[in-house]
């Protein structure tokens, strides 16, 4: 049955009482329905695969049957980026892919392509409801309501709503309904509304060894279902107060706000009694971290309380930004527990290009931070972003960039040439750089990530590591270091219940693509 589901703004909100009602809902439904089955894809950054585990637990919870995005489905649920017009173009193809793999199954979309465009996206062939993120904690309801119409053949009108279009009351001020104890929310606790995230945009140099990605989702990884019991990606703030230049997300995700630590605590402590070995803490703006508004509190507290008040093996912080970033947080890195692995967006190394893309931080503060952790921290992994080919970057200003990386000898550089985002400031300056020119800047990096890259794995050969089995691929057990090494593990002894979920010891032997060879070690 095909479904053609208009998308208007008006006001949405959930109380608590409407969301438990909707949850008792779902719950009878779930006895009398013989579980349909649903696929869930993902696009776009950590945070957006944390929305969509999210997703699939509450489906799941809900008595829906979850398969691999590729097989058949009875619901196919696309969750979207907009950051490019390339993420755009990848959303469209995932939505026509699940059209053609089953056309009458009902076909939901979601995310920051759905709230820039809702009406694009509803006319694409084939969609059948589009969630904007400002409603986006209703989507399982909004799922069994239009069920019930479909069986019921009663015309029933679903409104949702989106933050890029008016209405009557300001999204930040809608609220997520509380979810039972054992239900991840979709977007964080009551005083956190969701607004989905973003999806960067494609480096240059991707993952070879696996789909582990630190910023960008695989369509490798977006295929496979969200059972992971290795690691979870905990949502803690969203939205964002800049104004980057080149940047769409503030447009799509609203204002920033936190999730209260008590929360976040619970929220850890249940995923450590279900078996996680590890949480990753992300956010849209992770620095701008206050909870309840608080700006006497921020993240360095809450990473304080969960290493006090939690036991989960281990921690790991996303991508901060450098004007975030406070020098004391460093201490708590001498606990265990936190990953030796921090992700700060450099973007350029020249002041006046930071300037023209509206940072709020400048060369020299940058490098201090970048060397102060690595002094403190032996062994810390630090990864960040490199836009090249910015408007008006002249040589002067790219050789900035490059001295910089070289001296900083970054574990990880994700290399992106400048890709104008149409509604960003940064697409109608001037001096926009040729293509030639910015693939030229490109190569340059990409050559010296090669040799940082290399070098910081090295140091590491002949060493027994802690390594978290993550999947088996390609007769092969592969796993990550706390600072972001990722280990092919090889010898692991015979296991019937597998390894993937454990923390093994590994002798680090060679290089092999962008990870290393090992063998078990315990």
């Amino acid at each position: 049955m095909r479904y053609n589901l208009a998308i208007e703004n008006e006001e949405v909100r959930y109380s608590t009482q409407a969301s438990q009602g909707s949850q008792e809902l779902i719950e009878s439904m779930s006895e009398n329905l013989q579980g349909p089955t649903f696929a869930v894809t993902t696009l776009g950054c950590k945070v957006n695969q944390a929305d969509s585990e999210a997703i699939s637990d509450q489906m799941n919870a809900a008595g829906f049957a979850q398969r691999d995005f590729e097989e058949s489905a009875d619901i196919y649920i696309v969750n979207t980026c907009t950051v490019t017009h390339l993420g755009d173009r990848s959303s469209r193809q995932l939505i026509a892919q699940a059209h053609r793999r089953h056309p009458d199954a009902l076909l939901v979309v979601t995310g920051c392509y759905a709230e820039l465009n809702p009406k694009a996206v509803s006319a694409l062939p084939g969609v059948n409801l589009v969630i904007g993120n400002t409603i986006k904690e209703g989507l399982v309801s909004t799922i069994r309501e239009k069920i019930l119409e479909q069986e019921t053949g009663e015309s029933q009108d679903i409104t949702t709503a989106s933050a890029t279009e008016s209405s009557s009351e300001p999204a930040a001020r809608r609220s997520l309904p509380v979810l039972p104890l054992d239900t991840q929310h979709i977007g964080s606790d009551n005083a956190l509304n969701f607004q989905v995230q973003e999806e960067e945009p494609q480096a240059d140099n991707p993952a070879l060894l696996t789909p582990f990605t630190d910023n960008v989702q695989t369509s490798e990884l977006a295929n496979h279902r969200m059972f992971s019991r290795t690691r979870v990606q905990m949502k803690v703030q969203d939205g964002c107060d800049n104004r980057c230049t080149y940047c769409i997300v503030p447009y799509v995700r609203g204002k920033s706000r936190s999730r209260s630590i008590e929360a976040v605590v619970e929220n850890v402590q249940r995923k450590a009694r279900a078996g996680y070995q590890e949480i990753v803490l992300t956010g849209i703006h992770l620095g701008d971290y206050h909870p309840d508004a608080d700006e006497k509190l921020d993240l360095g507290d809450l990473i304080a309380t969960l290493l006090r008040e939690t036991e989960i093996p281990r921690i790991r912080v996303s991508s901060l930004e450098p004007e975030d970033f406070q020098l004391e947080w460093l201490e708590m890195w001498a606990d265990p527990r936190m990953c030796r692995h921090l992700h700060l967006p450099m973007q350029s190394g020249s002041d006046a290009i930071l300037r023209r893309m509206a940072r709020r931080y400048n060369s020299d503060r940058y490098r201090i931070i970048v060397k102060t952790a690595k002094r403190l921290v032996p062994g810390m992994a630090i990864s960040t972003d490199i836009i090249t080919g910015f408007p008006g970057e002249t040589d002067e200003d790219f050789e900035l960039t490059y001295q910089l990386a070289q001296e900083l000898e970054f574990a990880k550089s994700h290399v992106f040439r400048f890709s104008p985002r149409q509604g960003t400031p940064a697409a109608r300056m001037r001096d926009q750089i040729k293509d030639v020119v910015k693939k030229a800047r490109s190569q340059r990096l990409l050559d010296l990530h090669e040799e940082h890259s290399r070098q910081f794995r090295e140091q590491f050969l002949g060493q027994e590591v802690p390594v978290l089995i993550e999947q088996f691929k390609h007769g092969k057990w592969e796993g990550l270091t706390d600072n972001y090494i990722r280990v092919e593990v090889n010898e692991l002894p015979e296991n019937a219940e597998g390894w993937q979920h454990t923390v093994v010891k590994a002798r680090l032997n060679s290089l092999i693509g962008d990870g290393v060879h090992g063998t078990y070690a315990q």
